[in-house]
């Protein structure tokens, strides 16, 4: 059995109307479920109970076995000092709370249906699953159901995202143009360096980095010194140049190089960070207010235009300093800006019209449905079972495989709850028959 099942039992009411009792006969009365608390502490706060006729108000408590109050630590934790009553699947020991009094406890397998937990085990198989706990009956959910869970968890994955961005804000004092410069370097920076990405970014003042946009050549060089790029012998006349250009801005401004290093292992020669950077560069010449122009930028096409950029004209014929390559011009492709669409701009874009008091998703939704799906093993493990068409789908089976099916949170899905309920179904008809 599954804690998650008796949070199921409490919160869809399967337990209300039934002549409930504790372990030892006194009479329970749901008056008020409460509110199911997702973080740390008792699992449902401000719960009403009558207990034995009298009225009580506080917390309830939930695990498969009653030991597990000891297990967890409960009884030496001041957060459950109000719990009023704890629900359990196997009453196998006596509780107290630290004031040693004990604890109402009520024992839910004696008044759960045969068939319902019959139904639970056969839809989510904890023991046997290769991908999800589901997977072998996912394919019964409806179109509509799947569609509508996707985009409501899209939703809480961007949220997820805006606890990132919102000290971010703090910290440049709410300059949204410095946070969007800092995540869009971090995606620049891609999953090898992103962390690296941001340092350099947060390593310059605002103020500094919209001068510097003024020159190109000038931005590139300071970003490639902050990011540690130029502390290397190499003869080459652009790299020398760029050293040059550094070394006077990094005394004239009081520079600090970022002391994160960069990598370069199993990385396409298109993200090694040189380019990357230069990229930057070039955009932010082109775009000094970028996020300005973003926030008026509401279609794919709109977002594709402004990211029409290049590195600079000495990485047509490089990909590392001093290591002549075929001539290529070095574009930033539909694919990688999609990639900036979701990780950044949607992120922040959300983040920012939170804090303006407006809707947070107005237009982004949009967005996120006419960009392409990413490609990765957990997108296309979900794919092979259900479709997943989109950059918004593809970004909320990633919330699902993460924050449900690995959690064994199944029933916090709306996917695993339209599963259960139609295997009941099935279950009950067979009774009846």
């Amino acid at each position: 059995m599954n804690e998650d099942f008796i949070h199921y039992l409490w919160k869809f009411k399967k337990l209300s109307g039934l002549h409930l009792s504790t372990t030892t006969g006194l009479s329970i009365r749901i008056l008020s479920l409460g509110t199911h608390n997702y973080f740390a502490g008792p699992d449902f706060f401000n719960a009403r109970l009558q207990i034995d006729g009298q009225d009580w108000a506080g917390n309830v408590e939930m695990h498969v076995n009653a030991s597990d109050w000891y297990l967890h630590g409960h009884d030496e934790d001041p957060a459950y000092d109000n719990v009023i009553l704890h629900v359990v699947w196997n009453h196998d020991a006596e509780i107290t709370r630290r004031d040693d009094i004990n604890i109402p406890v009520l024992e839910v397998s004696t008044y759960v249906q045969k068939e319902l937990v019959k139904a639970y085990r056969q839809t989510f198989d904890f023991k046997n699953r290769k991908f999800i706990h589901c997977e072998n009956q996912i394919q019964e959910v409806s179109d509509f159901t799947w569609k509508f869970w996707l985009e409501k968890i899209y939703v809480e994955r961007l949220e997820s995202k805006s606890t990132r961005i919102l000290p971010m804000l703090k910290a440049t004092q709410n300059d949204w143009e410095a946070v969007f410069f800092q995540m869009l370097a971090r995606s620049f920076g891609t999953k090898s360096n992103a962390d690296a990405f941001e340092q350099v970014a947060t390593s310059m003042e605002p103020g500094l980095l919209r001068r510097l946009a003024r020159d190109s050549f000038r931005l590139e060089a300071v970003l490639l010194g902050q990011a540690g790029l130029l502390n290397q012998s190499c003869t080459d006349s652009y790299f020398k140049s760029c050293q040059e250009e550094y070394a006077f801005a990094k005394a004239k401004h009081q520079l600090s190089p970022c002391l994160t290093p960069m990598t370069f292992f199993r990385l396409r020669p298109a993200n090694y960070p040189g380019i990357r950077l230069s990229q930057l560069a070039v955009l932010y010449y082109q775009s000094p207010l970028l996020f300005g122009e973003i926030l008026l930028a509401n279609k794919k096409e709109e977002i594709y235009q402004l990211f029409d950029i290049q590195a600079s004209e000495y990485w047509d014929t490089h990909h590392v300093f001093g290591k002549p390559t075929a001539l290529r011009k070095k574009k930033l492709t539909p694919a990688f800006i999609d990639l900036l669409i979701i990780n950044c701009i949607v992120p922040v874009r959300f983040t920012y019209a939170r804090s303006m008091g407006r809707d947070p998703t107005d237009g982004l939704l949009d967005l996120m449905y006419s960009v392409s799906s990413e490609q990765n093993k957990w997108v296309q493990s979900f794919d092979q079972l259900m479709s997943v068409e989109d950059a918004l789908q593809s970004q909320a089976v990633l919330q699902l495989k993460s924050q449900y099916c690995d959690r064994n949170r199944c029933l916090h899905c709306d996917v695993g709850l339209q599963l259960l309920r139609n295997n009941n179904g099935k279950e009950s008809e067979t009774v009846m028959d």
